[in-house]
């Protein structure tokens, strides 16, 4: 949405409103400040980070949202360079533990949980089929009508003849997009793969897409990014229109208003950066401008727990924290220990259909789950934490229950970008 300069004599006018202070709407303001260009930055949230949000404890600042930083997000990478940010390694050594329903399991390099064949034909298929489908397009894929339509479930009940590989698929979906592969269409688990760099480096921990994270946390580079801006962010003030500015047409000049509860801004251009859902509830009323196309809603949902301990007690029976399990509600654990001053951290993710009902269980009941579960793979000790938190991410409407959005089966073919 162009025109020309607006006028400075004007203080509600600026040159550029930027709707969202997640990461992709503070760089946007970043650049665009840089040029030259004034940026009015407004959140509907009263925080700057988007689906980045810390928990502050014990002097430690815990992700309760995105967190890792991998070797191939040279942008992200950059930017923690530019505001002075520093980057902690996340790998962690011992065995895993694997929980397919009759009690945990160690796994190390000699002793894998899943046949290594079926697993590894399993990912090399999903990585050839992802290299067909191109991240700016993907309803232009060979196949792309009939993998859109067909759920991953269906796929591979059909493709899949080991019920390692199958069960390994549904946990990759799992956490990976946080919903249940009977929700997922073929065709977008492979748009993301493709986006993000195929199966073995999104699932990798050290050299893939899990490498650090930050050592402040990451709603630390929001929150420096945001200060560093020449205007501060309006938060707290979610944007319902964008419709013309009669009074600051004419003269060359075609203006937008950004309206919201309490909110007037005349600007030249806007840039919404928001989930679809949440963008797709502003009222558009600008002549000749159309709606980009974004799913209306989205199947993912993530609560993301931290357990922390006096210390990583775990590494005593050489176990590396991470835990994979094949039922809910807690079905992944990582270490987070690393750089903590000797506490143990836990993180566990409960992810699609297991978040809905788990969200819905009393406070009392959801700890219960938590510390039953861990206690199982870990023993007595993990009963005792200092401190058990978690965040909902379906509780927050602008950010959509993260990850990040996941259309309905057949939404890239017959709704999606043309």
């Amino acid at each position: 949405m162009t025109g020309d300069r607006p006028s400075a004599a004007d203080p509600a006018t600026v040159d550029v409103v930027v709707v969202g202070a997640g990461l992709a709407g503070l760089a946007a303001a970043t650049d665009l400040a840089a040029a030259g260009r004034r940026v009015q930055v407004v959140e509907a949230l009263d925080r700057v980070g988007g689906r980045t949000a810390s928990h502050h404890r014990y002097g430690q600042a815990l992700d309760a949202g995105g967190a890792y930083v991998g070797t191939r997000h040279t942008r992200v990478r950059d930017l923690a360079t530019r505001f002075g940010l520093t980057l902690t390694p996340t790998a962690a050594s011992g065995a895993t533990l694997v929980d397919l329903g009759a009690g945990p399991l160690r796994s190390d390099g000699t002793r894998p949980a899943f046949n290594a064949l079926a697993v590894g034909d399993l990912l090399d298929r999903l990585d050839d089929l992802a290299a067909t489908v191109a991240p700016t397009d993907p309803g232009a894929a060979p196949r792309a009508a009939e993998w859109d339509r067909l759920t991953v479930a269906a796929w591979a009940a059909r493709t899949l003849p080991h019920p390692d590989a199958r069960l390994v698929l549904d946990l990759l979906v799992r956490q990976m997009l946080a919903a249940d592969p009977a929700e997922v269409g073929l065709l977008h688990l492979l748009f993301y793969l493709a986006s993000g760099g195929g199966t073995h480096y999104l699932t990798a921990f050290a050299g893939g897409a899990q490498q650090d994270r930050f050592t402040g946390g990451a709603q630390s580079l929001a929150d420096r990014m945001a200060a560093a801006l020449p205007r501060p962010v309006r938060l707290g003030t979610p944007v319902t229109d964008l419709c013309p500015d009669r009074a600051g047409t004419g003269a060359g000049r075609n203006l937008v208003r950004v309206v919201g509860p309490g909110l007037v801004v005349r600007c030249a251009q806007v840039v919404v950066a928001v989930p679809p859902g949440p963008a797709a509830r502003i009222r558009l009323r600008l002549p000749g401008v159309s709606r980009p196309a974004g799913p209306p809603r989205t199947r993912g949902a993530t609560v993301k727990l931290h357990l922390v301990y006096d210390r990583p007690f775990w590494t005593d029976a050489r176990l590396s924290g991470w835990v994979t399990a094949g039922t809910g509600p807690l079905r992944y654990v990582v270490d987070d220990s690393a750089g903590r001053d000797g506490l143990g951290v836990l993180v566990g993710f409960v992810t699609g259909p297991d978040a809905r009902r788990y969200a819905a269980l009393p406070a009392a009941a959801r700890r219960a789950a938590v510390l039953d579960r861990v206690a199982g793979w870990f023993g007595p000790a993990a009963r005792t934490p200092l401190a058990l938190l978690d965040r909902d991410w379906q509780a927050e409407p602008t950010v959509e229950g993260c990850y990040a959005a996941v259309p309905d089966p057949g939404w890239w073919t017959t709704e999606g970008p043309p």
